[in-house]
């Protein structure tokens, strides 16, 4: 089971829910600075059977009873102390790596708040995925009155918060800053920024490093759709662009003209973009971008790949034509 790493940041965020003790499980491992956050803060730190937090920092621990839920607590179900603190940390835990995608496929009406949560919650899909590590990547998505709300730069997409975010229009000036002024949007900002002038149809886009993608396209120059049929229908083919300096205008030059037919593309020796009309849609790409590329790779290293057959190519490519259709 993946662990689940607590930050100091984690920490303030359960201090300021009003939470005043955190229940540990196995899967669980706080930084030291965690710990100390939590000692300064008050929050005791428990196992399930209620003993206190250990003098130094903390480490897993086995969680022997099943979290009861909240709906059940609520609804005044008999529970003990234990059960109520454990399914408060479920809800936590989920929230911390979330396996839900609620508020993703949101529409042009959606409101600002929401948006920003949208873009929290795809950051820390992607981060506990491995799909955006490090400070790596970037997300935006366009509101309501036509501005753009983006990521900052420098920061690990895993563990922003909503006031972390930045809003841009069209032309790139800042239309509001983030909660702490020290940030700035992020560095790929042009090319955001490109999409979204080429492409009205698009509300979303995520910019990642992907392994598995970017290492065919490193060395083979292409992402092959004679393959796996489920690709070539959604993709039709992946571009790769042109190289271009990263975090430089040259990456809104390279994706200009391949951005209004494709929704999903590769920058040479950079990273992956996937748009879509929501964050839902772009992370569907994102991910069955990688997961293609992943199966191309293992597939190369096994040996004596078999392509689909020619008449199965010619159906999937009427398929993808009709597909095209949207671009027009």
């Amino acid at each position: 089971m993946a662990k689940i790493i607590y930050t100091d940041q984690d920490i303030e965020q359960i201090a300021a829910k009003g939470l005043n003790s955190l229940l540990l499980s196995e899967n669980m491992v706080l930084t030291d600075l965690a710990y100390e956050k939590a000692q300064r803060l008050g929050i005791t730190l428990q196992t399930t059977q209620g003993s206190q937090s250990p003098s130094s920092p903390v480490r897993p621990y086995l969680n022997q009873q099943p979290p009861a839920s909240i709906n059940e607590l609520e609804a005044g179900e008999p529970h003990s102390q234990t059960n109520h603190e454990t399914a408060i940390q479920a809800q936590l835990a989920d929230e911390f790596m979330p396996t839900r995608r609620d508020g993703l496929s949101f529409t042009a009406q959606t409101g600002e708040q929401e948006l920003r949560e949208a873009i929290i919650l795809t950051g820390r899909i992607l981060y506990h995925s491995g799909l955006m590590v490090s400070n790596d990547g970037n997300i935006s998505v366009r509101m309501a009155d036509g501005n753009i709300l983006i990521t900052p730069s420098g920061v690990t997409k895993g563990r922003i918060s909503p006031e972390d975010l930045l809003i841009v229009n069209l032309e790139g000036n800042l239309v509001k800053h983030a909660a702490n002024p020290a940030l700035k949007p992020t560095s790929e900002q042009p090319m955001h920024l490109e999409i979204y002038r080429q492409r009205p149809d698009v509300r979303a886009v995520i910019h990642t490093h992907l392994i598995f993608a970017n290492a065919l396209a490193i060395s083979q120059g292409h992402i092959r759709m004679d393959v796996i049929p489920e690709a070539a229908m959604a993709f039709g083919n992946i571009p790769v662009t042109d190289f271009a300096l990263p975090s430089s205008n040259q990456n809104a030059e390279a994706i200009r003209d391949l951005i209004t037919h494709h929704d999903v593309m590769l920058i040479r020796n950079h990273g992956s973009l996937a748009v879509g009309k929501n964050l839902d849609e772009a992370l569907i790409n994102t991910e069955r971008l990688e997961h293609v590329s992943k199966t191309l790779t293992f597939a190369e290293l096994l040996g004596d790949v078999k392509t689909m057959p020619e008449d199965m190519l010619q159906v999937i490519a009427e398929i993808v034509r009709k597909n095209q259709a949207k671009y027009q």
